[in-house]
């Protein structure tokens, strides 16, 4: 790592070494019962003039310069150690050194199923007022909105009048996420999730179980890449497969039968469909991906055709899967 070294030139400063850094370094490998390698003697080596920021969760101090006014900050690489520095360290330097001004507060509407031009034109008319700042955020499959100044109470305001336009589209707000959100509702309405996942490979899964807790929602599920284990442990049905192929809503159907019967789940989702960048067709392009939904006895079946590489599918099906099952259960009681 050079950067040190670049900081240290464009200031035209010399690294001299610091024994305080050096110490915490030593002090973080003893207590994971490891001895310290002599190479990490280089981040003990701070620019001349430079404060360094002490680091409690990792071996890289921040550094911090200041000219007259003017003030320089690095930090280290990791998003959990550049936030814990900037926190402890950072912040009270710069609340300190320039005072603080109005709280900037921001309130964020999440939405899903319509295109950003059809949301556009369902808000061609809204105009906030000058003292709320309005953005809007799309991300692959859905929009954000968000509203964002220091008047709290215009703020609030436009976003419920904002809300009110949009809320067939609305799945969540502020800091939700698809699966904070989901977790919520099936631990509310105490419904247990259970998902069969060809194309996405687990990846359905791994979101749900990301969030603490999801044992309280989630029993269980099946990476049936191979049509074998569709057939053996989902039962799909030879037939359907021969008839309508892997990549179709008939399997995708199957599929959540059988991810929902062998889990006794109240809820399932199934995946299946081709992420490419191979096996495509004109009748069923990369990119084509059939969802199987079933809620107690209501079973359903889409089909969505994604655009990007191989990843970019991947994510955008797991969260379209999630997205869709959200949407019905805020609809629907039980």
């Amino acid at each position: 790592d050079i950067t040190k070294q670049e900081i240290a030139s464009f200031f035209g400063k010399k690294l001299v070494f610091n024994e305080e850094v050096w110490e915490q370094v030593q002090k973080i490998f003893a207590a994971r019962n490891m001895p310290t390698p002599e190479i990490n003697r280089s981040q003990a080596m701070v620019p001349e003039d430079f404060i360094a920021l002490k680091n409690e969760r990792g071996t890289a101090p921040g550094l911090f310069y200041e000219e007259g006014e003017k003030s320089f900050f690095a930090f280290a690489g990791v998003p959990v150690e550049m936030k814990h520095i900037f926190l402890t360290q950072a912040k009270p330097i710069l609340e300190k050194k320039y005072g603080t001004q109005d709280k900037v507060i921001q309130r964020t509407i999440h939405t899903f199923g319509i295109a950003e031009s059809a949301l556009a034109e369902l808000l061609s008319d809204f105009q906030p007022p000058e003292n709320v700042n309005f953005a809007w955020l799309p991300q692959p499959g859905r929009v954000d909105l968000r509203f964002y100044g220091t008047d709290a109470q215009a703020i609030e305001k436009v976003f419920n009048e904002c809300y009110s336009r949009v809320q067939t589209y609305a799945w969540g707000f502020d800091d939700d996420t698809p699966v904070s959100v989901l977790h919520h509702i099936l631990r509310e309405k105490k419904l247990y999730l259970s998902v069969a996942e060809s194309c996405t490979g687990g990846l359905v899964q791994k979101m749900v179980t990301d969030l603490a807790g999801s044992s309280d929602v989630f029993l269980g599920g099946v990476v049936s890449y191979a049509n074998e284990i569709k057939v053996k442990i989902l039962k799909v049905k030879a037939e359907t497969l021969s008839k309508y192929g892997a990549v179709s809503e008939e399997c995708a159907r199957e599929m959540v039968t059988g991810v929902r019967d062998l889990t006794d789940s109240d809820i399932a989702i199934s995946t299946t469909g081709i992420a490419g960048p191979e096996g495509g067709t004109a009748e069923k392009p990369v990119g084509m991906v059939c969802f199987g939904f079933s809620v107690h006895n209501n079973i359903w079946s889409i089909t969505h055709i994604f655009n990007g590489d191989r990843e970019i599918i991947r994510q955008q099906a797991a969260e379209f899967a999630l997205l869709n099952l959200i949407k019905y259960l805020q609809g629907h009681k039980f």
